[in-house]
């Protein structure tokens, strides 16, 4: 039993391992590193507005959808003549507009400091690329070449997502709960000495399906996903309800032999009274 409760336990313990792993990648494997330029003490950049269709319930960028971004350059330093400003998005078809002059990403744009007016307007478009898994893109960065340095005006970031991408993330989220609420019942059962053999068995056909939906959504098979994770979920809640069946069949096991010892107390009980009052002569 003993070593029952010890393979258990480190199963318990390696699939924790596995669920938290996938939560963290599904979470922090979708963002870049951020720049490690340092902020420009030439200018000063202020996004006004960012545009763009949202995937219901989640404030993230839908793919495919039309972008617009709007930032306004202030306290441009005189202490410099000029600067070189460079564009780049991962927009699709991205393009941009600064004193009446075409943009592209990629492009440098002169500024010259001494010459600007209090505030430099920069209109920036395009399209979120289409993806099947969310991503997280840079719609637009500023970067500022001086005599000083190069340096960071403005650097945003949005994830771009699909609804159906959502879905599958909904959809191995559950699962994910209700593989945890059937390890922690199979756990326990087994805790107690229960047979929960059958319940293991359809908790590893769980995991398997889990992995799968995991695997599908990282290559970009979101429908796919969904269906594994959809079979995850039914498979876990099968061997949880195994699980509980193995402890409700125990505990009526051991009402029953409760109960077949109370009757042949009783029975002794009634003998043992019969015999003596047979001894006093009493019928």
């Amino acid at each position: 039993m003993r070593i029952m409760l010890t393979k258990k336990l480190l199963f318990s313990l390696i699939l924790a391992f596995f669920l938290v792993s996938l939560c963290m990648s599904v979470s922090g494997a979708v963002a870049k590193e951020p720049t490690t330029l340092q902020k420009s003490p030439f200018v000063t950049a202020e996004i006004k507005n960012i545009d763009y269709d949202e995937v219901y319930g989640t404030g993230m960028v839908k793919n495919g959808s039309e972008v617009s971004i709007k930032v306004v350059l202030t306290n441009i330093s005189k202490e410099i003549d000029k600067s070189t400003l460079i564009f780049y998005s991962e927009l699709v078809g991205a393009k941009g507009l600064i004193m009446e002059e075409g943009l592209k990403s990629g492009s440098p744009y002169t500024l010259e400091h001494k010459e600007v007016e209090e505030e430099v307007v920069v209109i920036w478009s395009g399209a979120a690329p289409e993806v099947r898994k969310r991503t997280s893109y840079l719609l637009l960065n500023i970067t500022q070449e001086t005599p000083e340095g190069e340096y960071l005006v403005v650097d945003i970031k949005r994830d771009v997502t699909s609804e159906i991408s959502e879905s599958a993330i909904i959809a191995i989220d559950e699962a994910r709960e209700k593989l945890n609420s059937a390890n922690w019942t199979i756990a326990n059962a087994t805790e107690k000495g229960i047979d929960v053999s059958e319940a293991d068995t359809t908790f590893e056909t769980a995991s398997l399906y889990f992995k799968d939906a995991e695997e599908a959504y990282w290559d970009e098979w979101p429908k796919e996903s969904i269906a594994a994770a959809t079979n995850a979920s039914y498979y876990a809640e099968l061997a949880k309800q195994k699980a509980e069946s193995a402890v409700g069949a125990k505990k009526h096991l051991s009402y029953g032999g409760l109960a077949v010892v109370a009757i042949i107390a009783i029975v002794v009980i009634v003998f043992l009274n019969r015999a003596r009052r047979r001894k006093r002569g009493v019928y």
